[in-house]
């Protein structure tokens, strides 16, 4: 059995580059408690002029901390 934990980053209004590092970020932070990355989904809405990432993590109940 696997459990999950969904992270947003927010993506309207910043560089790619600066998503990229949040990003970047989350994935270090979350790889270092056992998690693993299993999907990003993109979210856009209100006309395409907000944008977000959501960054769905798993690992397996056993591995929580």
């Amino acid at each position: 059995m696997q459990e999950h934990h969904v992270v947003e980053v927010r993506a309207t209004g910043y560089t790619p580059e600066s998503v990229a590092t949040k990003v970047q970020e989350e994935l270090d932070k979350h790889d270092a408690e056992g998690w693993s990355l299993e999907n990003i989904q993109p979210i856009i809405y209100n006309s395409s002029t907000t944008g977000y990432l959501l960054l769905v993590f798993a690992r397996a109940k056993n591995n929580a901390a």
